[in-house]
């Protein structure tokens, strides 16, 4: 896949439109749908994404993001985009629509298909719309597909259903939508050793800042360690800042220094203080088990 950080002539492209946080189920059928197109046609897909969420500029206020960019990017790859083109938002804000499709789209892309979800929006004010794209298709000489809402339980698939989800601690719904388990990465650092000094040996990590927060508590989790998946069972706590803390179940190597990447499954239960080691040993001990027996019953009856 080739990344363009500005503006590129790429020619008969397929292209999918969208901001694209999560690369949800939604998501993944406008890309696929691009490279579908551009398959059938001897052409290339391409993706043109905002660097910064617009709301970033449009109202100042800051938008917690389901995926970094760089996972985003990881991602896009994997699902077979041949292209993406990285734009900076506050660059084209002020553009109007005809001239965004015009001056952008059409000049430097010549795309042979348009591809977006249902609610997609662009150029100045959000004059730019399906209804906008299927009007000027005749005019600009593509094909324009618009992805109707998809819907899971009853719960129509978007990012801010899915952040609505992760903001509550209810991952076995968030993941549903996302079409994947939502994950952290880090680098493992030193910790405090409480828990390793117990008799619950822990990797510790910050937790990304850019991501969207989740609950203070204790979840039951997956972990890739060096291309192998683990259960384990993870603290995320008010102290210290910005800390987690994940014991992996039934690992004992020292990975200090190692990027992991640890996927949320399901809340195990609040945060509790505790007035004693041996009350807080139990209690390790029963979430230990509850994710043992969470993940006995994910993979004999799913």
């Amino acid at each position: 896949m080739h990344i363009y950080d500005e503006l590129t002539y790429l020619k008969n492209t397929s292209l999918a439109l969208g901001f694209f946080d999560g690369i949800h189920l939604g998501h993944r059928v406008v890309l696929k749908n691009a490279i579908h197109i551009a398959k059938e046609n001897n052409s290339q897909s391409c993706a043109i994404i905002f660097k910064n969420h617009p709301s970033t500029i449009l109202s100042k206020s800051q938008v917690e993001q389901i995926l970094t960019l760089e996972e985003k990017l990881n991602m896009l790859e994997k699902i077979g985009l041949d292209n993406v083109v990285l734009l900076d938002f506050k660059d084209y804000c002020t553009i109007g629509a005809k001239d965004y499709l015009e001056n952008i789209l059409i000049k430097y892309f010549s795309p042979i298909a348009i591809t977006t979800g249902f609610n997609h929006s662009f150029g100045y004010n959000k004059e730019g719309n399906s209804k906008f794209l299927r009007t000027n298709q005749s005019i600009y000489k593509y094909k324009y597909f618009e992805v109707p809402p998809f819907v899971v339980k009853n719960n129509i698939v978007s990012c801010s259903v899915i952040r609505n989800f992760l903001h509550l601690g209810n991952f076995q719904d968030a993941n549903e939508l996302l079409g994947y388990n939502f994950f952290i990465q880090g680098t493992v650092i030193k910790g405090e050793h409480i828990a390793s000094d117990i008799g619950f040996p822990s990797a510790n990590i910050n937790y990304p800042e850019e991501k969207i927060k989740i609950p203070y508590g204790v979840y039951f989790v997956t972990i890739n360690v060096k291309g192998k998946e683990y259960t384990g069972v993870l603290n995320h706590s008010i102290e210290p800042k910005n800390k987690t803390e994940v014991h992996i179940i039934d690992f004992n190597q020292n990975i200090y220094g190692e990027k992991i990447k640890i996927s949320f499954i399901a809340k195990i239960r609040n945060q509790i203080a505790f007035n004693s080691t041996d009350k807080l040993k139990a209690q390790i001990t029963r979430d230990i088990a509850f994710a043992e027996i969470y993940k006995y019953f994910l993979h004999n009856y799913n």
